[in-house]
């Protein structure tokens, strides 16, 4: 070695001792870094290679009926999972697992071999008991059972469409399971388990409990449901019909005692049942009411002082002409009392009320009776119906609405403004979960009943006796009850199909209450398309009396001993009176045919339809009769308010003026010359009332 070489050697060994160092205080260094400041992150990641957690799912809660009796519960069950990336015989695995549950084995092995689920994949959910042990028996590595909850409805069809169903990832797919969904689902807990080299569990550890949601009891009663799907059911196949609704409400709270449609399905086994069944046609299907809708026309005016029970209005011998168009009644009908025009169901008589409220009071009388706004039921899917503004009617929106036309309304809308007259005048909020309460019982909350009062109690007692009648004379009389007084009103409509009116489908109804004096139900029975027998007194009231008949009963309401027995008619009604409507009595355009460019949707639930024709210029009516005048006004859409006898002398407006179609003129009649009648009945412009607020003189 040469002298340069020796002296080079101590500066490489320096050098490379240095290095040594360096790289032995960076490793010493990382290490105090990981064990200083890192080692909970570190002493997580070593857990996970030696630990194993699974979720365990809460228990959903229970759905109870008002008597605590069980309508939706859950239990545990097993379901076969496989993480095919441990499996050392992917094929032979797939045979004997398809083999077991009868599975197609290519189908099977072709998602096995899924590089998307080479980690986890379900086989199949909720499989047979006696399955379990045939799959173990397999010894499979990477084949697992798993828990899983299982909603059962013990009861099966029973309240389908008010209970709904649970899906199979657990969430609700309708109804009150997926209303209450958040409440009913609870609390997920977690449970480790220490795992060996292979991954095999040894000991296990509650990381937390599972907490079972929040239970519901309902307002619904299970025996009187299943009286409520009963009659409809054989209602409507009795009629040959597509479909049915049923409700019964508590009269003065709104709870909903039972919520039927026809048909149903098995909550059990939902997914093997056409969506279309699964629908609350309840709360979700807006239809035109037809006659049961006269009763909002009749009460406002009433309500308004605008006509009394006994007055006699002229009918008209069963026509009408509103805005150059004629409206027809199904029997031509001379003078009738109020009374009488609900009883004979007088499209004549309705829109004369409806005249006399002018547009605006008329529609705010929709307003106050919740139409055009969703009850605020507790159940999804609710729609508001469809309700034009009043500054947008045509001339012949007040004849077309006072007899359930023009409007889109839900079975609970309808149901809850005829329960308003039953109750003396408030409208109720409908719910049908009374309370919820905890895995321990304990209330975590209660729903409390929801009134407003939108009419006066004398109103509404005129309105019950008129509907009382509609029972005993009138076009009901198939709906009374044997020992107990009911009242109610009938209603025929018919179905637009493609826009138009339909000459063969149609939907009866009948909406009633009892017992009178103090009723505590109230009832609606909705038949969609009956064939042959189409009329709500003929095919909806008997349905209403065999339900009604037995509720009461059920809830222990005493008959009352004083009544006689009923005499009933076995054969449909074949007077006239019995057809509560005439097709194609109306040449307006369906509610529902509108299209959407012409709408304008609020938040609301009012449609605001646009017309061109929303004014009419006043006449000049002097000289002319009054029978005349008051033609001349229902022809162009125009209230009248009348004074005096003779011919008319003076008006306000004048003539000339743009006045809104169904607002008020003011005409007074003398036997003098014009100009001088203002001192003799100081009827001048200036004592005028508002436009919209006078009366229309009925003959009597």
């Amino acid at each position: 070695m040469t002298e340069r070489g020796k002296r080079s050697n101590p500066a490489r060994v320096a050098l490379l001792i240095g290095g040594i160092f360096l790289w032995s205080s960076i490793i010493l260094a990382r290490l105090g870094f990981l064990q200083i400041f890192q080692h909970e992150e570190s002493a997580q990641q070593a857990l996970q290679h030696q630990l194993m957690t699974k979720a365990v799912l809460a228990p959903r809660g229970i759905i109870y009926d008002a008597h605590m009796d069980e309508l939706a519960t859950s239990v545990t069950v097993n379901m076969v999972a496989a993480e095919p990336r441990r499996i050392k015989d992917v094929p032979a695995a797939a045979r004997g697992i398809a083999g077991i549950l009868k599975l197609d084995p290519g189908e099977l092995l072709s998602r096995m071999k899924d590089p998307g689920r080479r980690t986890f994949m379900v086989i199949q959910h909720r499989i047979d008991p006696q399955d379990e042990g045939r799959i173990e028996s397999l010894g499979i590595d990477g084949i697992y059972l798993m828990e899983e909850s299982m909603r059962v409805y013990p009861n099966r069809e029973l309240g389908a469409q008010t209970l709904g169903f649970v899906n199979m990832n657990g969430d609700g797919g309708a109804g009150i399971e997926q209303h209450y969904d958040r409440q009913l689902k609870g609390t997920q807990g977690q449970i480790s388990f220490a795992v060996d080299a292979h991954r095999r569990a040894f000991r296990a550890k509650v990381e937390q409990r599972p907490v079972q949601g929040h239970s519901l009891v309902l307002s619904i009663d299970k025996d009187l449901q299943y009286i409520t799907e009963r009659e409809l059911a054989a209602g409507v196949e009795s009629s040959q019909a597509a479909g049915g609704i049923a409700i019964v409400m508590e009269t003065d709270t709104g709870r909903i005692l039972a919520l039927a449609g026809y048909p149903a399905f098995n909550c059990n086994t939902y997914n093997e049942y056409a969506l279309s069944r699964h629908k609350n046609r309840a709360v979700s299907d807006i239809f035109e009411p037809g006659s049961t809708f006269k009763v909002v026309v009749a009460a406002a005016a009433l309500d308004a002082g605008l006509t009394r029970p006994n007055e006699l209005i002229d009918c008209l011998m069963g026509a009408i002409t509103i805005s150059g168009h004629v409206f027809h009644d199904h029997r031509p009908y001379g003078l009738l009392t109020f009374s009488e025009i609900l009883e004979k169901s007088s499209n004549v008589g309705a829109a004369r009320l409806g005249l006399r409220l002018g547009r605006e009071r008329l529609y705010e009388a929709l307003r106050i009776f919740g139409f055009g706004a969703k009850t605020g039921l507790d159940l999804p899917a609710e729609v508001g119906g469809l309700v034009r503004d009043w500054r947008q009617w045509s001339g012949l929106s007040i004849g077309a609405i006072s007899f359930g036309q023009e409007v889109g309304v839900t079975s609970m809308q309808i149901l809850c403004a005829i329960n308003a007259i039953a109750n003396g005048g408030y409208r109720v909020r409908p719910s049908v979960v009374d309370r919820i309460i905890d895995e321990n019982g304990e209330l975590v909350r209660q729903t409390l009943p929801e009134v407003t009062r939108i009419m006066r109690p004398e109103t509404a007692a005129a309105v019950r006796n008129a509907f009382e009648g509609v029972v005993l004379r009138g076009t009901g009389r198939q709906a009374a009850l044997d020992g107990y007084r009911a009242a109610g009103k009938t209603g025929t409509a018919q179905k637009i199909i493609a826009g138009r009116y339909s000459d063969t489908k149609y939907v009866a109804s009948f909406i009633g209450f009892a017992p009178l004096p103090l009723p505590k139900i109230t009832v609606l029975v909705q038949i969609d398309e009956p064939k042959g027998v189409i009329y709500g007194g003929d095919v909806s009231a008997p349905i209403f009396r065999r339900i009604t008949q037995e509720a009461l009963l059920k809830l222990h309401v005493p008959p009352d001993q004083t009544l006689p027995a009923t005499v009933r008619q076995v054969e449909p009604a074949a007077a006239a009176d019995s057809e509560d409507f005439r097709p194609n009595a109306t040449p307006v355009v369906p509610v529902a045919g509108d299209t959407a460019d012409n709408q304008d949707k609020s938040g609301d639930g009012t449609v605001t339809v646009f017309s061109d024709k929303a004014s009419v210029i006043v006449p000049d009516f002097t000289g002319m009769s009054k029978r005349k005048v008051m033609e001349r006004c229902q022809e162009i859409g125009l209230a009248v308010q009348t004074f005096g006898a003779g011919s008319a002398v003076q008006q306000f407006p004048p003539a000339g003026t743009a006045l809104p179609i169904g607002n008020t003129v003011r005409v007074t009649f003398a036997t003098g010359q014009p100009g001088t009648v203002d001192k003799l009945t100081g009827s001048g412009p200036g004592n005028a009332r508002p436009a919209g607020q006078g009366v229309t003189v009925s003959r009597h």
